[in-house]
């Protein structure tokens, strides 16, 4: 009977399991299975038994001073480990909570900033420009990163028969479906005129002929991207922003774009949302309240919208 005295590396291999039958996404198994295994290489290995909230603290502790963001997942990603041992009556207090009820998931409240309108013109005006011959193919990610907020994974695994170019273009969408979305949920999400036109010629001039069936975007050889080559793919056009002065490309930065870019544009938290793929008001109220104050200079102030120039 599993308890306490269980290896500690066969039984987050059952949590991993677990999670995926509860439908977690591969990439959110993946990043649960590297944080597990990295706390259990930290306590030497073992049994359950080293699973504890002195042990936990510390190693958060240590994490923290690398990197807050590592301490918070670190933390929360061991809490709901535990709170499963429990569950299973694995491991648990007398009264069958969680062993690490105790420890609190570190606190990180970094300031979310959008990319500016500036900044995103800028980036379009440096893919134009670029003479390598995946030219193409580099403008249409981006432009579909900024135009529907996609996450990284789901532009990853997009199909081509999961694009749809309308006519009038303006009717494009695309279909984000539920086995690549980390809310399980599939969604429609609009493709404006700008990034379906990218899309359009891509497909038309430079993605090799592997079907409907394939991904979107490939690789020069016409293989599908893995989810490190995507990353990097990522990262060197990252390297081009960069050297045109604009700092941390990064897919979730797009995608905090666009989610303000709908906010300035009209839309309800609930319908970005919808679109966004977000199960709750939660992240999109955070990021819709962190406009560059620079858009808000641009904006009528509260009173002159309301009586313009009625007072002289």
């Amino acid at each position: 009977m599993r308890g306490k005295d269980s290896p500690l590396s066969e039984m987050i291999e059952s949590f991993l399991v677990a999670k995926e039958a509860e439908g977690r996404s591969a990439v959110t198994i993946e990043q649960y299975g590297i944080y597990l295994r990295t706390f259990e290489r930290w306590v030497g290995g073992g049994t359950l038994e080293k699973l504890t909230p002195e042990a936990v603290m510390r190693f958060v502790a240590e994490r923290r001073r690398r990197s807050p963001t590592l301490a918070r997942l670190s933390a929360a990603i061991l809490k709901s480990f535990a709170t499963w041992l429990a569950a299973m009556r694995y491991l648990a207090t007398p009264l069958g909570g969680s062993v690490l009820a105790a420890v609190k998931t570190p606190r990180h409240d970094r300031i979310r900033q959008p990319y500016t309108d500036d900044e995103v013109r800028r980036m379009i005006r440096v893919l134009s420009v670029s003479e390598l011959r995946t030219r193409a193919r580099d403008k249409a990610v981006v432009l579909t990163l900024f135009a529907t907020g996609l996450r990284l994974n789901e532009l990853r695994e997009l199909r081509l028969a999961d694009v749809h170019i309308a006519r009038p273009i303006e009717e494009s969408y695309l279909f984000v479906r539920a086995d690549t979305s980390k809310s399980r949920e599939s969604r429609q999400v609009r493709l404006d005129r700008i990034a379906a036109e990218a899309v359009r010629t891509y497909v038309k001039d430079w993605r090799p002929d592997k079907g409907e069936a394939a991904a979107l975007f490939l690789t020069e050889e016409g293989r599908i991207f893995t989810h490190n080559g995507f990353t990097t793919y990522m990262a060197r056009i990252g390297l081009r922003f960069e050297a045109a002065g604009i700092q941390n490309w990064m897919a979730h930065r797009a995608r905090h774009y666009w989610a303000t870019s709908a906010h300035r544009a009209g839309m309800s938290p609930f319908d970005i949302a919808s679109e966004g793929g977000w199960r709750d008001l939660k992240m999109v109220q955070r990021y819709t309240k962190s406009r560059p104050f620079e858009e808000l200079q641009r904006l009528p102030t509260p009173l002159s919208s309301v009586l313009g120039r009625t007072i002289s």
